[in-house]
């Protein structure tokens, strides 16, 4: 039996939240050990490197710049300052149209803009609900239908939910405001993701930072690197890791983890909820994981677009999203990653081969690449996304409830609200709840 190693916490998970979280016990001074069964830092927040040896990342990743100027601050001094600042060029498309995101009407192919009203657009919804009626009365009648009966559609995993009668303008919301032209807003949402996007609706320019090295990954790479060695071990490659807690409570003894047990004052779990719910049986919702399938590309030369990325809203495509990451490190290297999203329950292919012929096919037709285009490398990777917006059933999915825990528990879940996942929503809030938890052990 291992020997009981005691240090002051214990952070299970290096995802960016697990980073920050780690940052902080750092910063002041404790003893923690960080610890993964994976072999990477930064889980879905990081980077891989091809067998030819071109870097991706796991997905389209970027952190917006001033969205919360306390995660602007860190990621950047983590990286020394090695970011690009870049203005982010962003499109959607409908009826196999490309158009700027948030365009006005005069930039909408003639089909949409006849749709709308007028060209001097009036949104008044605010934070309610975007239901076919309101949307009517702010784009057309005719606009409000083609986002409901065409884009929603196009995205499986909203249109799975319709099946078990969740109301389609809460699926929606997912998608409003994505795809509608610049309007005038009149009513002041109390939504963060939606207050944010109405700023870009008004015109205002979205920047975003990159890492100059490492992919996005660099940045999890530049919180490992500034963590003191006498303060915190790093563990990689841990296995399952078990928590043996105090009997008839959620007091944990010890963490074992890469065959060493080690006992603390607290554990931040960093993984998922319905994981920690497993390793202490804690009831927990049941959900319906998504896949995501993510094609990574080298080219023979750059695409035929100037924008950095491209939404899709159009159920002719088995596409939800195109990006150039190379870009958001101002680089010109031809490369491209695209994606598709759907329920895990779906019986769709996973064949490699089949899912490059249809994405090249569906790039050509939109435009994006030309029959000279030739791909001179390519990866494939399928993800289990483990936050999805609705759950099993099409009922809500609940925040992770940490009320579930016996009072007393040195447990602190770092986890995602389950129906958002920004890390400028998230970064700030693991800083405040880790040092609100070490205050409040220092009385």
């Amino acid at each position: 039996m291992p020997k009981i190693e005691h240090v002051d916490a214990v952070v299970i998970g290096t995802s960016i939240r697990g980073l920050v979280t780690t940052h902080v016990l750092n910063s002041l001074g404790c003893r923690a050990v960080l610890a993964d069964r994976g072999h990477t830092l930064g889980g879905v927040d990081g980077s891989f490197t091809t067998a030819a040896g071109t870097r991706f990342d796991h997905g389209m990743h970027v952190l917006d710049y001033e969205r919360s100027g306390l995660a602007t601050r860190l990621f950047t001094k983590v990286t020394d300052g090695e970011v690009h600042r870049v203005r982010l060029q962003r499109a959607i498309v409908l009826r196999n149209s490309i158009m700027p995101y948030a365009p006005k009407p005069s930039e909408m192919p003639e089909e949409l803009r006849a749709m709308l009203p007028s060209d001097n657009l009036v949104d008044d919804i605010g934070s309610e609900l975007p239901t076919r009626e309101k949307l009517g009365a702010c784009y057309g009648k005719e606009f409000a239908n083609l986002i409901f009966d065409e884009v929603l559609p196009s995205y499986p995993c909203e249109a799975r939910h319709l099946e078990f009668g969740v109301e389609e303008e809460r699926l929606l919301q997912n998608i409003y405001p994505w795809f509608f032209p610049r309007a005038e807003r009149r009513e002041i949402t109390h939504d963060e993701s939606r207050a944010f996007h109405d700023k870009l609706r008004s015109g205002v320019s979205q920047e975003i930072l990159y890492p100059k090295e490492g992919g996005f990954g660099g940045f999890a790479a530049g919180f490992a690197r500034k963590f003191d060695p006498d303060c915190i071990e790093l563990l990689l490659d841990a296995g399952e890791m078990r928590l043996e807690l105090e009997p008839g409570t959620h007091t944990v003894k010890w963490v074992e983890a890469g065959g060493r047990r080690f006992a603390a004052d607290h554990v931040f779990w960093a993984a998922s909820w319905p994981a920690l719910c497993t390793a202490i049986d804690v009831p927990c919702q049941e959900i319906a994981t998504d896949r995501l399938v993510v094609g990574s590309f080298r080219l023979n030369r750059p695409a035929s677009t100037d924008y950095h990325e491209i939404l899709i809203g159009d159920p002719s495509h088995r596409l939800s999203r195109v990006y150039f990451p190379a870009r958001f490190r101002e680089s010109d290297e031809p490369l491209m990653q695209v994606e598709f999203a759907f329920p895990k329950a779906e019986d769709r292919s996973l064949e490699a081969d089949w899912w490059r012929e249809t994405w090249l096919d569906d790039l050509r037709r939109l435009g994006v690449l030309e029959e000279n285009h030739s791909v001179e490398e390519f990866d494939f990777k399928t993800f289990t996304m483990h936050f999805n917006s609705f759950g099993m059933e099409g009922e809500p999915l609940h925040d992770a409830d940490a009320s579930l825990l016996k009072a007393g528990s040195n447990i602190h879940p770092v986890v995602p609200s389950m129906a958002n996942v920004n890390l400028n929503y998230h970064v700030p809030r693991a800083v405040r709840d880790v040092a609100a938890v070490l205050a409040e052990r220092d009385g």
